[in-house]
């Protein structure tokens, strides 16, 4: 259980207690005002006075039994209705009972006289009955407030633990690219060494360097500007210009409207990466490699297509399998299903992809 876990839990057992309190105390008060209202009315002036203290005592006596109740009621959380409903009866009666007794006992002790020579067991069945609806009243309210702030507490449990599991399944999905990625450019840095390239290899590394402090330190969780994705691509591209200077062609076409719509950082990475090793290095001639984007009222579509040349044709169509999962499993994580992406050959032999998500900035 994590420390934010820890504080909701306490917070939320705070506002149960603190509306639990004044949900008592206002009902006492309204109760005892309400009975002092209608018992005095007949009475003398020192009956009134000499009433007040004794009742008093009982209302006093009356709050610490419904603080009971409610810390009773509060444990039967996570339990069945009915369950809660058989106790808050109960409690009802046990309390009116202890309710009964303290009181004929104050007056008495408080009151010369009261409940000896006219003590009439029928009226004090009538006034137990009376306290009964009272507490059962009580109960009910109680029990309507703590089982609400049950209900939110639980939804606001499920919401964090949804939002803890996103998160994972986000950064599970980021990080899925870094070994392929890795793998790719450490691959061309050896071919480079292996060639006796030096100083293209060191080069190359650099560029990796450039790449790796930008983009690994994203947070998953984080859009940034399609700006921001394009000039982490254009250091990817970079690397891989210097191991096929003479086969790819690189267009990036990204108008001033796009450049600050927020998309999912290196979302386009696995396409990119695709073009490159399934269409690029198996090419024998020039593959023009372009990224577009364009604002379609409130939506974004990204392109990015290779015109994978005769030599990458059937390599394209059967190794992007791994970067186009990826990318629908991002895509879907985070706008369920307000996206859409689609990809195929085109007209002219190429391999297109085609993203369209929700348009929003920054702002």
């Amino acid at each position: 259980m994590t420390i934010d876990t820890l504080a909701t839990e306490t917070e939320s057992a705070r506002l149960v207690r603190r509306t639990t309190t004044w949900f008592i105390l206002l009902f006492w008060i309204a109760q005892v005002t309400m009975l002092t209202i209608l018992r005095h009315l007949n009475l003398g002036e020192e009956e009134k006075l000499a009433f007040l203290l004794p009742r008093l005592c009982v209302t006093l006596i009356g709050i610490g039994i419904s603080f009971v109740i409610a810390d009773r009621l509060r444990r039967l959380a996570g339990r069945p209705m009915r369950v809660k409903l058989g106790v808050a009866a109960l409690l009802a009666l046990i309390g009116c009972l202890i309710h009964g007794g303290v009181n004929i006992a104050m007056f008495r002790l408080l009151i010369e006289g009261s409940y000896t020579d006219d003590f009439d067991i029928g009226m004090f069945l009538g006034a137990l009955l009376q306290w009964f609806w009272a507490y059962a009243a009580l109960c009910a309210l109680l029990l309507a407030v703590t089982s609400s702030l049950e209900l939110s507490d639980r939804e606001r449990r499920i919401a964090q633990l949804q939002r803890v599991a996103h998160t994972a399944q986000l950064r599970a999905l980021r990080y899925q690219l870094n070994p392929h990625f890795m793998f790719n450019t450490l691959n061309s840095i050896a071919s480079l060494i292996a060639r006796r390239d030096a100083e293209t290899a060191e080069l190359m590394v650099e560029n990796l360097a450039d790449f790796l402090r930008a983009g690994l330190s994203l947070d998953p969780q984080e859009d940034i500007p399609l700006a921001r994705e394009i000039e982490l691509q254009s250091l990817y591209l970079a690397i891989e210009i210097l191991r096929f200077p003479d086969r790819l062609k690189v267009e990036i076409d990204v108008p001033p409207d796009t450049q600050g719509a927020l998309v999912p950082g290196l979302i386009t990475q696995p396409l990119v990466e695709n073009a490159v090793r399934h269409a690029v290095a198996l090419s024998v001639e020039p593959v023009r490699l372009s990224i577009a984007a364009r604002r379609i009222g409130n939506r974004l579509r990204i392109t990015v297509h290779n015109s994978a040349a005769q030599g990458g044709g059937a390599a394209a169509r059967s190794g992007t399998g791994v970067g186009l999962a990826n990318v629908t499993d991002r895509l879907r994580a985070q706008f369920d299903d307000d996206y859409a992406i689609s990809s195929g050959r085109d007209e002219d032999g190429g391999f297109l992809v085609v993203i369209d998500i929700p348009f929003s900035t920054a702002a």
